[in-house]
């Protein structure tokens, strides 16, 4: 191998290293000032607490007092630092079903005790499934108090609760005002054929979910807003609330702040001929990611 051929390969090389990392970057998926992206890849996940599944989807991370919603009696004061309240999640989807994996970081949990479900330690998910944004119930009647009533044809979005508890209580709507001693689990399990375990950790606890949103069809490429949230109660009622996007909008009643997950098919590695009949490689995402390498190697 001559000088000359050296140079051209390290050249090609490092270009494709530069090509693969920034097709790394937007498979992870980026925060801009419209909202947090994030990736949810096709697999298929066995909900059974065991995160070996999840190897390789890059976790969304949630830290910090800029997270946090305040209001309702809830003050910074009473936040304490990452070790008191701090999360973690991950995406994934597989036919018709959203995959959700949620490690909380939270230094003391308590049975539930509070009249609420949205009052314990529990995980919130709000989603938008058609991302249209606006207002997640529509009011039909013209009735101000809109939690007086749930009609699922109001619905445009829906706020799903998991309370920490083994095995973790479902809250699917405002039917029963988040009531905490009317959960809606065996609604959950038969409507939305949904699956939850919970699992407690060394910092904290971990939820791990599944479940289907009923008549919406799932394919790569669509994407959905989504927005999560942490809630703490420490014994003496909800200390604080930490979200996603670190909106301090009223996310349960709008959805414009809501972050954006597209979902994805796995990156495929596919060969191209050059227009000078040199081969190339090209990596496509059905997402976020694609980066191409027209000339990755050359060897004499």
């Amino acid at each position: 191998m001559n000088t000359e051929s050296y140079t051209i390969m390290k050249t090609e090389s490092y270009t494709w290293r530069t090509a693969m990392l920034l097709f790394v970057i937007a498979l992870a998926g980026v925060e801009c000032a419209a909202g947090p992206r994030s990736e949810f890849v096709q697999r298929t996940i066995t909900v059974d607490g065991d995160l070996s599944d999840w190897n390789g989807i890059k976790p969304n991370i949630v830290q910090g007092k800029d997270r946090l919603w305040f209001g309702q009696g809830m003050t910074p004061a009473q936040w304490s630092g990452d070790g008191d309240l701090s999360y973690q999640w991950r995406g994934a989807w597989s036919g018709d079903h959203l995959y959700f994996a949620i490690e909380v970081t939270d230094d003391r949990l308590v049975e539930p005790s509070q009249p609420s479900s949205f009052l314990c330690d529990c995980v919130e998910i709000y989603l938008d499934y058609n991302h249209q944004g606006g207002r997640r119930v529509k009011v039909l009647d013209g009735r101000k108090d809109w939690l007086a009533k749930c009609d699922p044809r109001e619905l445009m979005g829906y706020e799903l609760h998991f309370l920490a508890t083994d095995p973790p209580r479902v809250y699917l709507d405002h039917a029963d005002k988040y009531a905490v001693d009317k959960p809606q689990t065996d609604r959950f399990k038969r409507e939305w054929a949904g699956n939850a375990t919970f699992r407690k950790t060394a910092k904290g606890y971990l939820l791990e979910l599944r479940f289907r949103v009923p008549d919406v069809p799932l394919r790569a490429g669509k994407t959905v807003g989504v927005e999560i949230g942490v809630c703490d109660d420490d014994g003496k009622g909800r200390e604080s609330i930490m979200m996603w996007t670190g909106t301090k909008s009223d996310f349960w009643v709008t959805m414009d702040d809501y972050g954006k997950a597209t979902l994805t098919e796995p990156p495929k590695l596919k060969s191209r001929r050059n227009d000078d009949g040199s081969w190339g490689i090209v990596v496509v995402g059905a997402g976020l990611a694609s980066a191409e390498q027209p000339r990755p190697l050359q060897v004499e």
